[in-house]
């Protein structure tokens, strides 16, 4: 048997870690999101006709999932985490990702003062960052802000990701937080035999924050991806808040190297005010610019959001969008293309924590 070369490190860290205090703690908690609402859309493309849709849809203003949180302190405080996570839908009860029992996130990793690792299938690092200065996590938007970095070649092969997207086979680092600065780095491994840059994924992400004000910039990299070529995506981000006012907006573009390197940048700027603990109202407006002569397109989005408790709220939101290149999509994946170049929706729905 071949000589372990890393085995003195391990023994080393794991002597380290068990020097610290005998009374180093274990938790489990079990989370869960759910949202489920009405929400009303006109002009919707069916084959050969076109009409308005009424429709009971989850998993719109946030994404419904279900998952189990671990940590372990090891003492000098180091600890080991981890999380299993789910997605569904309420609608009817179907898992988002089929075929899998934790399709949203499955990794296990340490940490210290030096920072985390973790390792398995989890967000690229901008969608654990870039959230923060998008309409559709900052209101119960959620899909409807979405929507126009999503359909940038009319069928989601040019979106943004800013909301993040899953890489399986993935290490990610964090660095801690450093005078108001932190960072981190993440490689998806392709697992392609005879080629380790194959279908990988990389990211990285740079922010600073003093509460106040807060400023990001985030890359995203995916090769040989299921349409041809590689794809990139470079994202920037800034929010204030003074008060109960919260100002914030990003910028994006995204390219592919294909026939003809597709692109689309796209620019959005939004707004939040706290009236109090129970009610905010918020929105902002998006656009989108693309290459090789296809239109651009708008969208226009407002939301107003009660919370009833710490954990549950109601909401309505409502959008316009405009699309000159396809036919526009008010709301991203649920959604569905209109049958002219203008398309509005509106939602009223209800979101529970536990």
């Amino acid at each position: 048997m071949k000589p372990c070369r890393l085995c003195p490190f391990l023994a080393a860290f794991l002597a380290a870690a068990g020097s610290g205090p005998a009374s180093a703690q274990s938790s489990v908690s079990l989370y869960g999101l759910l949202d489920t609402g009405v929400t009303y859309t006109n002009n919707v493309a069916s084959g050969d006709r076109s009409g308005a849709a009424v429709q009971l849809q989850s998993g719109v203003a946030v994404p419904e999932r279900w998952g189990m949180l671990g940590r372990e302190d090891l003492g000098n405080d180091a600890f080991v985490t981890f999380r299993l996570e789910s997605g569904f839908q309420t609608s009817d009860g179907r898992n988002l990702v089929a075929g899998t029992a934790f399709g949203q996130q499955a990794y296990v990793g340490v940490g210290g003062p030096w920072g985390t690792v973790t390792l398995g299938r989890q967000y690229d690092l901008v969608g654990d960052v870039m959230p923060a200065y998008a309409i559709g996590a900052n209101t119960p938007a959620g899909l409807f802000g979405w929507s126009l970095p999503a359909n940038a070649a009319g069928g989601y092969v040019l979106d943004n990701r800013v909301w993040g997207l899953q890489v399986d086979n993935a290490v990610k680092y964090v660095t801690p937080v450093v005078g108001g600065f932190s960072g981190g780095a993440m490689y998806g491994l392709g697992n392609v035999p005879g080629s380790v840059a194959k279908r990988s994924s990389s990211s990285f992400v740079m922010t600073y924050d003093n509460s106040a004000f807060s400023a990001s910039l985030g890359y995203f990299g995916q090769k040989d991806i299921a349409a041809g070529g590689n794809i990139h995506d470079i994202v920037g981000g800034m929010a204030y808040a003074l008060g109960a006012l919260r100002v914030f907006g990003l910028a994006s573009t995204v390219w592919q190297t294909t026939d003809g390197s597709p692109r689309a940048n796209t620019y959005e700027l939004g707004a939040t005010y706290q009236f109090d603990s129970a009610l905010q109202v918020g929105g902002g407006f998006q656009y989108q610019k693309r290459n090789g002569g296809v239109g651009s397109a708008n969208q226009v989005t407002c939301a107003v959001d009660y919370f009833l408790s710490k954990r549950t709220d109601v909401y309505a939101v409502a959008t316009l969008a405009h699309d000159h290149g396809f036919g526009a999509q008010a709301e991203a994946g649920l959604g569905a293309n209109s049958s002219t170049s203008a398309q509005s929706a509106v939602r009223i729905g209800i979101k529970h924590a536990f």
